[in-house]
């Protein structure tokens, strides 16, 4: 493992902790287990701590399987973009009053987090996760928009699905449905991007 990884690794659990901050914010959802709540700000030392050791972890248990060491990578970059798609989407939501329960009305907003999201995932796992040392090429570039459209359309789609289904329910408040929905979506489209950007973009 490099040294560069270590900086890496802490510089993703910073990025996860901002925007996780906006997320329990904005679903006014309190850092507690039991009866020990903590304060927000404590996310700016726990994740970044959390996600280096799950780094150090995972390169010492897949040291020689590359594909897994990189899974590993993918996985904590994936849990950044989690958070900052939700993070941006909820603060959108807020910012401009769009009810979440209007799946229309939420579509723009949808777009807009997911296509942030995977731009800033496109960043990481070409430096860290795949650390591509070539120039970006323009075969490179088209099938990285490819792929990206690919998965922004389907975790677009699944949220807006997903939207629909869970603002069924009773009783949700209206920041968690967009939450639940943009975790399904996300997850799936997550396992889209790993195998495209394996095999078709950084290949």
């Amino acid at each position: 493992m490099l040294k560069k990884d270590y900086w890496y690794a802490a510089a993703i659990g910073l990025i996860t902790a901002f925007f996780a901050r906006l997320l329990l914010i904005n679903t006014e959802v309190m850092l507690a287990y039991g009866n020990l709540s903590l304060p927000l700000w404590s996310l700016f030392i726990i994740l970044p701590i959390a996600e280096f050791a799950a780094y150090v972890i995972a390169s010492k248990l897949f040291s020689h399987i590359l594909v897994l060491k990189q899974l590993g990578r993918f996985g904590i970059v994936g849990l950044m973009n989690v958070c900052v798609d939700i993070g941006i989407a909820t603060s959108l939501r807020r910012a401009y009053g769009i009810d979440p329960l209007n799946a229309a009305d939420m579509l723009p907003v949808l777009v807009v987090a997911s296509s942030i999201a995977i731009v800033n995932s496109y960043f990481w796992q070409r430096m860290w996760t795949f650390a591509e040392k070539a120039p970006p090429s323009r075969k490179e570039f088209i099938s990285f928009v490819i792929v990206t459209l690919i998965g922004l359309a389907i975790n677009t789609a699944i949220a807006f699905l997903a939207i629909q289904g869970i603002s069924a329910l009773d009783g949700l408040q209206e920041d968690r449905v967009v939450t639940l929905s943009k975790i399904l979506a996300t997850v799936v489209s997550l396992f889209w991007n790993f195998l495209g950007y394996k095999f078709i973009v950084f290949k």
